[in-house]
């Protein structure tokens, strides 16, 4: 048994940027990556991932500056030439509450493929809220952006930041199944 593997191959089950399809809508959380998520969204442009047309719902996730996550994100999507049209929405950030509110903001059934775009380390979690709020997953795949403390599916235990948010995640999940928010099925 390795650990390092098992835990890995449990939390991190997003996909590689050279595994995405195309996608009509993404739903963003801008939080502390905004710059990081900004060129990886140019690089998924340039790969045809997404195009002029996708939707972007962007969950605004904190203040920096008196400048919100959202806003700061957008500043640098405007920076690489990427105008596309967006949602932000700041009531529904977290994961149970977009997945249950995400009709209020678009209609999700006009999509035909969509990209959930967050930190790495919650693509489990996602995946397990996803299926209990009856979110169409069998339409979307996720993708995972590594924020400065590099906590990655190939870096994650090289760091004690990342072995705590890795670990915290285990928590999280632990914690939503006992308390019957998450299910297993």
């Amino acid at each position: 048994m390795n650990t390092i593997s098992d835990i890995t191959n449990f939390i991190f089950i997003g996909k590689k940027m050279d595994e995405l399809s195309h996608y009509d809508l993404l739903i963003i959380n801008a939080d502390w990556a905004e710059e990081q998520l900004a060129n990886d969204l140019k690089k998924m442009i340039n790969e045809n991932i997404i195009d002029n047309n996708t939707m972007f719902v962007i969950c605004d996730s904190h203040q920096k500056d008196d400048r919100s996550s959202a806003d700061i994100l957008i500043q640098f999507l405007k920076e690489k030439g990427i105008n596309n049209n967006y949602i932000v929405d700041d009531k529904y950030i977290s994961n149970p509450e977009i997945l249950k509110n995400i009709n209020k903001l678009v209609d999700i059934t006009k999509y035909n493929r969509i990209l959930r775009v967050a930190k790495d380390f919650v693509a489990r979690r996602w995946y397990m809220n996803a299926s209990k709020y009856n979110f169409p997953v069998d339409k979307c795949d996720f993708y995972g952006v590594v924020d400065g403390r590099n906590i990655s599916k190939s870096d994650w235990y090289k760091s004690d930041a990342g072995i705590k948010q890795v670990m915290k995640e285990f928590i999280n999940i632990g914690e939503q199944t006992i308390s019957d928010e998450l299910s297993l099925d």
